[in-house]
């Protein structure tokens, strides 16, 4: 295991070398060692830096030896595929409220096309609207994205109040 930090050692690289010999030289507490407080007092002051570098290395760096942690081959481990899927459209609805029973705080929508979102509409706060302004609210997110999905030729219409249906395909709205 590592040496626990030198909080004397920390606190000095943070002083200047002529101010630190003072303080820790022979005039001071007499623990300055020119062999070794130079090195030290580079080490903590770029430690953080050299840690962040070494560790993005490492992220980057394919396992030198060829062998995985329990000892497999590169070669022998599983292969990860992407599999292309139709981009077929979905319609998410963002509900936000503390609980289920809780008044509803905002909205917000989704649309997406396969694996890419395709445009986001903001939440829209509505503490203080009546259920009438809310559903006129909801009315209008499925009208603009009925629109923007007509426009790119695929068919968008209401089928229940929880669900829509985009070219046969039944899509929830998240609560």
């Amino acid at each position: 295991m590592a040496r626990p930090d030198q909080e004397k050692c920390w606190l000095c690289s943070k002083l200047d070398s002529q101010e630190a010999q003072q303080r820790h030289g022979s005039d001071g507490d007499g623990c300055w060692n020119p062999k070794v407080c130079h090195n030290r007092r580079s080490y903590y002051r770029h430690r953080g830096v050299r840690n962040h570098v070494r560790k993005q290395r490492r992220r980057e760096q394919p396992d030198a030896s060829g062998l995985s942690e329990s000892g497999a081959s590169s070669s022998e481990r599983v292969a990860t595929l992407e599999v292309l899927a139709p981009a077929v459209p979905a319609a998410i609805v963002h509900w936000y409220r503390i609980t289920q029973d809780s008044p509803l705080h905002a909205l917000g929508a989704e649309l997406w096309m396969g694996n890419d979102r395709v445009t986001k509409i903001e939440p829209v706060h509505c503490l203080g609207l009546t259920e009438l302004q809310v559903k006129t609210l909801l009315v209008r997110i499925e009208v603009w994205l009925g629109l923007l999905l007509s426009s790119q030729n695929y068919d968008f219409y209401p089928v229940s109040e929880h669900f829509y249906e985009v070219r046969g395909i039944s899509v929830s709205l998240a609560k």
